[in-house]
């Protein structure tokens, strides 16, 4: 099961998606405001008598399944070993492997979705990257979690282009300021339920650019698998419900070729994660 926000005759709506037919929860009697509402409500999307739900055929705009976080996204770096060889390429002063995982966060106003165009602004920065992502969304509050019991913990998953500035990532040394400009996260095109049906640690994932295969790779290539991950974090902190985790990247970013191939005007990105869908943008 998908969960989708979108935008039909300029009014928002969440649709869920099952077995390829597309409803509105609303047609079932709730009203939620947007997608961090219904997380919060705590209801079981799985258990949904969907039989008498208004099946929806017509066009409409798919949004950002998260327009606004609650809070700044949780993001992991240098979780591919060959990301990790392929950056300290570039710069070992900048980035080497011989440093575990990294913990950093990204402030995000607003998270732009499918179709949405990414600016390119190059007031700031010259050196615009693309990352594709598992995004995890947390569905309860968890502390202290062990890896055995993450999976209950976990909403759904989505696809997460951390766009960066690599210019201003390493000209201040934390990564925050050169992956938190206005409009550096990307995120869609929905929520795909953790229903348990699938194993979340074994998704294909590929990024083309024009239709180049740049990124391809598995999650069950992570340094730090998902549930490591929550156990790791909710050891130090409460994720409360609605958190936005991005897994890391691997291989294959503009920045480790040779030269590098950094986003232009007119670029068209496609992020693909088996079983979540296609997350479709265009640099403006």
């Amino acid at each position: 099961m998908k969960v989708f926000y979108v935008e039909i005759e300029n009014h928002k709506k969440i649709l869920i998606e099952e077995k390829e037919k597309v409803y509105l929860l609303e047609s079932l009697g709730y009203n939620f405001k947007d997608i961090n509402d219904l997380i919060a409500s705590g209801i079981d999307l799985l258990k949904l008598d969907l039989s008498n739900a208004k099946e929806v055929k017509k066009n409409y705009k798919i949004l950002s399944p998260i327009e606004y976080p609650k809070q700044d996204i949780i993001c992991i770096g240098m979780n591919y070993t060959d990301h990790k060889y392929e950056v300290e390429l570039v710069s070992k002063k900048d980035f080497t492997k011989d440093v575990d995982t990294i913990y950093f966060s990204k402030r995000a106003n607003k998270v732009l979705g499918n179709d949405d165009i990414i600016v390119l602004n190059k007031k700031i920065t010259s050196r615009l990257d693309y990352e594709i992502e598992l995004g995890i969304i947390i569905g309860k509050d968890c502390k202290n979690v062990k890896a055995d019991e993450a999976k209950n913990y976990i909403f759904g998953f989505t696809i997460f282009n951390d766009l960066s500035a690599r210019d201003l990532q390493t000209k201040y040394k934390q990564w925050y300021y050169g992956k938190s400009f206005d409009g550096s996260s990307v995120m869609g095109p929905c929520i795909l339920l953790n229903d348990g049906s699938f194993d979340y640690n074994n998704l294909r994932l590929r990024t083309k650019i024009n239709g180049e295969t740049r990124q391809e790779n598995s999650t069950k290539n992570m340094i730090l698998s998902v549930d490591r991950m929550i156990e790791n974090l909710s050891e130090a902190m409460t994720l409360k419900k609605g958190t936005i985790i991005a897994t890391g990247t691997p291989s294959g970013v503009g920045m480790a070729f040779d030269p590098p191939r950094f986003l232009k005007n007119y670029d068209e990105i496609e992020m693909e994660i088996e079983k979540i869908g296609v997350l479709k943008n265009i640099v403006g």
